[in-house]
């Protein structure tokens, strides 16, 4: 597969700290969340890893709560 096949696939998975870096928060932060079952992560083989659906799941459920704020 070359780079430009590549960059066109979805991506299926973050780890913490591409995801931390991608919403501009911590990592600690989001170890955090999963501790307290809103966001959901597996572990693959070392590497701890949230599905892309997740992390959508995740960030819709937030942008809901949030309006329920106001």
């Amino acid at each position: 597969m070359d780079q430009e096949q590549k960059s066109k696939s979805p991506k299926l998975g973050w780890t913490f700290e591409e995801l931390a870096s991608s919403l501009s928060v911590s990592v600690p932060f989001l170890r955090l969340e999963v501790k307290h079952g809103r966001l959901r992560a597996a572990h693959l083989g070392r590497r701890v890893v949230v599905l892309d659906t997740e992390v959508r799941r995740y960030l819709a459920q937030a942008s809901e709560s949030d309006r329920s704020w106001r």
